[in-house]
């Protein structure tokens, strides 16, 4: 099932969104939930299911769209982001990792379809890893580990809000995460790109604030693999 979520601070706007979303799954069944925001503030305080797109208007009383998309980058409540506005000269300050693309008003059915069909593919490559944690098995979206880190004799997964230890071999770990947004930065350290907030050359910043070091001998491949990752998102968001 697919939560669309539906922020504007005009109800006519939400009504309408939410009509061109139904149109879409007329033509193409799938499994639909929708929740409906009035504010910014609003969907910052949500903590309900994982909402996989969030129709997000730009201008708003209170917290605007792009304020709400800084914050975002923090919570997983929120996945995906399709930005709605009259201002294209703001398009380019919509650009993240999150936002799917930028639709001007009045929206068009053809630009709901897009965003849709973005979040539908992507949320099937989103696939759940298993993990043997001290205390059973461990499931997690892949989008929801932030970064692994070898230790001895086990390896710490870490999520936004918890590190979980677990028996899992690192390399097999690694051989697991293969044609995923992981990549390896040095000997003891997976990463999820989705997470990567700023690459530098001894170290990755990640959207929640951790830091980790980039080995010496991975920077370059690290570099590439990363720049080839949001390439990749670009051209299949076509933005």
């Amino acid at each position: 099932m697919i939560l669309v979520g539906i922020c504007d601070d005009e109800e006519i706007h939400r009504r309408g969104m939410r009509k061109l979303c139904e149109q879409y799954f007329d033509e193409f069944p799938y499994a639909q939930d929708y929740i409906e925001f009035s504010s910014g503030e609003e969907v910052l305080l949500y903590g309900g299911e994982q909402i996989h797109l969030l129709f997000l208007d730009i201008e708003m009383e209170g917290a605007s769209g792009l304020e709400v998309m800084q914050k975002l980058r923090r919570n997983d409540r929120v996945w995906r982001i399709a930005f709605v506005s009259n201002h294209l000269e703001q398009r380019l300050d919509t650009i993240d990792i999150k936002t799917l693309v930028f639709l001007e008003k009045p929206v068009q059915y053809a630009g709901v379809a897009k965003c849709l069909n973005i979040t539908i593919q992507e949320s099937e490559k989103n696939k759940t890893v298993v993990f043997n944690s001290l205390v059973g098995k461990k499931s997690l979206r892949e989008d929801e580990i932030y970064y692994i880190k070898a230790e001895i004799h086990y390896i710490d997964v870490f999520t936004r809000d918890e590190e979980i230890m677990c028996c899992d071999n690192f390399k097999e770990c690694e051989q697991k995460l293969v044609d995923s947004a992981f990549v390896r930065i040095h000997r003891s350290y997976l990463v999820n790109m989705q997470h990567i907030k700023k690459l530098q050359s001894e170290e990755v910043l990640l959207d929640d604030g951790t830091k980790l070091p980039v080995g010496r001998r991975f920077h370059a491949s690290v570099k590439e693999t990363h720049i080839k990752y949001i390439s990749g998102l670009l051209r299949q968001r076509d933005i």
